[in-house]
């Protein structure tokens, strides 16, 4: 398997440029490297936004009526132990409550979804692990009463695909 990022995610919502977005996902890719046995045979590290972002000199890179963010990071290589990995994953992030298995999507595996409070507001995360990859989706700023974690499967499903 591979990950590769899509040109739009979910269809619709655009990569975005802004490097404070891109740091954090690239580092946890980093971390998820660490977690394989072996080199990683691919890495897929970026950030989405809904609407096209601009720029000003006052604002800098930023996003004019909706401030969605969904954060994307994974490696593909050997995963000895899926499960323990996915602990491994959610050991790091001690601020994530209400931790709790949720289905993988068609592509298997573990997966686990949590959420926790940033002064951003709710942040829902999603992480995977299966024999060829691991894998995390962080939702940000959605409002509570949405459910983005329901589009985790699809997302996956965007990022994840068998290698040539």
């Amino acid at each position: 398997m591979r990950l590769d990022k899509p040109k739009k995610l979910l269809g619709s919502w655009n990569e975005t440029v802004d490097r404070r977005l891109r740091e954090p996902v690239l580092k946890n890719t980093d971390g998820f490297e660490r977690l394989l046995d072996g080199e990683a045979t691919s890495a897929v590290g970026t950030a989405y936004t809904p609407v096209e972002e601009q720029y000003s000199n006052e604002l800098g890179v930023h996003r004019p009526g909706d401030s969605r963010i969904i954060l994307i990071s994974g490696v593909s290589g050997i995963v000895a132990d899926p499960d323990a990995t996915l602990d491994q994953v959610f050991a790091a992030r001690p601020a994530i409550t209400d931790l709790a298995p949720v289905p993988p999507g068609p592509l298997g595996g573990a997966a686990r979804c949590g959420s926790s409070q940033s002064r951003d507001g709710l942040v829902n995360l999603c992480a995977w692990a299966d024999v060829y990859t691991i894998g995390m989706v962080i939702f940000i700023g959605f409002p509570q009463t949405d459910n983005p974690t329901d589009s985790f499967p699809q997302i996956r499903s965007e990022l994840e695909h068998p290698a040539p």
